[in-house]
């Protein structure tokens, strides 16, 4: 049975969702194909360093010193992220960043302003 070449598709050890997210991020930013290269794994480690932190407070009930940790992480990111981007790129990146938190923000306060099972 003849097997199927190799395509020019996802990397091994590559993420769905990171790959979304940087062709989303190179549509919006406008972003080289060498910014796209070098963003993916940046991408990848912010993301394992947030499920590692959630992790850590979901399963060892520490919550003293998460929002430390996440400003570290977040900080850590930003900085590589400075590297990768142009000035007006990171400008973009981070307006676009700032709206989806604020989205977030009123979408959890919406939901806290509902009664435990009362329908809308």
């Amino acid at each position: 049975m003849p097997t199927a070449p190799p395509t020019a598709g996802p990397q091994k050890g590559s993420d769905p969702l990171i790959e979304r997210r940087v062709q989303y991020l190179a549509k919006e930013l406008g972003l080289s194909a060498d910014q796209q290269t070098r963003l993916q794994p940046l991408l990848l480690a912010q993301r394992q360093q947030l499920q590692l932190l959630r992790e850590q407070r979901t399963t060892g009930g520490r919550r003293q010193g998460t929002a430390q940790d996440l400003k570290a992480a977040q900080a850590k990111s930003d900085e590589q992220l400075k590297i990768v981007l142009t000035p007006a790129q990171y400008a973009k990146f981070a307006a676009m960043r700032d709206e989806q938190r604020d989205k977030m923000r009123e979408r959890r306060a919406a939901g806290a302003a509902q009664p435990a099972g009362q329908p809308e």
